[in-house]
């Protein structure tokens, strides 16, 4: 695991950089920006939404197929080079398609996508279609500097360029300096400038597309990819059809408070997307030389540790959630239990370790495909109900994004245990299980005084020391019950 601590560290390092970005321009620019026109910073939500659902249709599995099928030619960069451009075509060709499609669409078509403000997206087709190119790219380039371990120039790109523009153009939209057209459209560039950032690292990386063998990999290429689009990308339509259907049922103007819940819970997802490309690297290596069979020691290590840091996160942001609800916005309080439910997710699927991967990378791949087709199915299902039928909000949506968690977690989990005899539990995970819920049921029962007269900055601090106190209990609690021996390893590697 030193190549995971090491890339992980400087991982976390951009992550909190774009974490204290977004966390600015999310909790304090953009609410002020958009006061009274929230609709256009839905329109923003879900340009971006449907450019990562769009993007993960148009790649057809291509992103896991790279991390799949280069290694198999480590060391020989002619035959890297040629079964990368024929893993490119296909993505490639139905992006066109797509944008030749998305021409002859009535430009009436996007309003149905907002319950109310449909307005706001007409003659929009274009910007979503460059968003959907643009996240293509950027999933292409980044599998293939996953490929190469160069998964913090990644981060950088994605986390601190991209969420730094855009708290840089919103100070400019707040302040007055540009229109609501402007600022559109160099949203957009950002992205665009983004795709050309992750192209020169690729280029410098030693990526290069060469001459294609499509009759020796277009079919087994093909075969991967059909079922790797389901396998990796459901999660991530999922999530980002909440947004979607958000806009649709509930319309633009709702989609602010519902991002800024989701982006409290993202604190959350930190310790999973720093791991978890570095991860999953290991792990299609490890499978293809080893087999599934054997990462069962490897499956139980990133379950305990993803779990322990995951779980402290969400029990420090579920105490601290109280007293920061006097320091946020008026129009943005109250969102502590979609925080909550939305913060589950990301623990469910952490505490589940390389599950995914080790199925996606092995011979039974295929098994994956009637999971992932239910975890789409049970969105699309849950937030209709839960947000239309029975009226309850964007907790309906946050309750839904819990239980595909839930269910995407159990099922791959289900999967490990009768295909190759590994599971993810260990006396250690649930040890870290039972510390989270107790910490966490504890410390909301502490009292939060009413009427102090302090300032918002008071309140945060305040929020920050009760979240920090219970979060900082059960990651001690954790190491001190021996769920975290790789923190005593480091520890001692470092100071001894």
């Amino acid at each position: 695991m030193g190549i995971v601590a090491k890339q992980s560290a400087r991982n976390s390092l951009a992550l909190a950089t774009g974490l204290v970005l977004g966390a600015v321009n999310t909790m304090f620019v953009l609410p002020k920006a958009f006061e009274g026109f929230e609709e256009g910073w839905g329109l923003l939500r879900i340009l971006t939404a449907w450019g990562t659902i769009l993007a993960q249709i148009l790649a057809l599995g291509t992103p896991g197929a790279i991390l799949r099928f280069l290694p198999s030619a480590q060391g020989d960069a002619q035959r890297e080079s040629s079964m990368l451009f024929t893993l490119c075509v296909v993505p490639a060709m139905a992006l066109g398609l797509f944008g030749v499609g998305a021409a002859l669409v009535p430009s009436t078509w996007l309003t149905k996508l907002d319950a109310n403000a449909g307005w706001l997206l007409q003659d929009r087709m274009g910007a979503f279609v460059l968003m959907a190119a643009a996240y293509l790219a950027m999933l292409l380039l980044r599998s293939a500097l996953i490929h190469r371990m160069r998964t913090v120039h990644v981060t950088l790109i994605q986390e601190v360029w991209l969420k730094g523009s855009y708290l840089a153009l919103a100070v400019f939209y707040l302040m007055g300096r540009m229109p609501f057209e402007t600022f559109f459209r160099w949203f957009l560039i950002t992205y665009a400038a983004a795709v050309v950032f992750m192209f020169i690292e690729a280029f410098g990386a030693g990526v290069r597309l060469g001459t294609p063998n499509l009759k020796k990999d277009a079919r087994p290429f093909m075969e991967y990819s059909l079922y790797a689009f389901w396998n990796s990308s459901a999660r991530v339509v999922s999530k980002n059809l909440d947004f979607v259907m958000v806009g649709a049922l509930l319309g633009l103007a709702t989609v602010p408070r519902y991002t800024f819940a989701f982006f409290i819970a993202t604190v959350v997802a930190m310790p999973t997307r720093a791991m978890g490309p570095i991860l999953r690297s290991l792990t299609a290596k490890a499978v293809a030389q080893e087999g599934p069979e054997k990462s069962g020691g490897q499956l139980q290590q990133s379950a305990r540790v993803q779990l322990a840091i995951t779980a402290s996160l969400l029990v420090a942001i579920w105490s601290g959630m109280p007293w920061l609800n006097q320091a946020l916005p008026e129009g943005y309080q109250g969102l502590q239990w979609v925080v909550l439910a939305v913060g589950l997710t990301y623990v469910a699927e952490a505490s589940g370790g390389t599950a995914g991967p080790i199925l996606q990378f092995s011979s039974r791949y295929k098994l994956a495909l009637p999971i992932n087709l239910g975890l789409v199915v049970m969105t699309v299902a849950t937030n209709s109900a839960f947000m239309h039928w029975l009226g309850w909000g964007i907790e309906g949506a946050a309750l839904a994004t819990a239980m595909t968690g839930v269910w995407n977690m159990g099922w791959r989990t289900s999967m490990m245990w009768r295909l190759f005899r590994i599971h993810p539990f260990s006396k250690a995970w649930w040890t870290v299980a039972g510390l989270a819920l107790l910490v966490g049921a504890a410390s909301h029962l502490v009292p939060v005084p009413a009427a102090l007269g302090w300032s918002k900055l008071m309140w945060l601090g305040a929020a920050l020391s009760a979240g920090g106190a219970a979060g900082g209990t059960v990651l001690t609690l954790a190491w001190a019950t021996g769920g975290l021996p790789e923190l005593t390893q480091e520890w001692n590697k470092r100071w001894s």
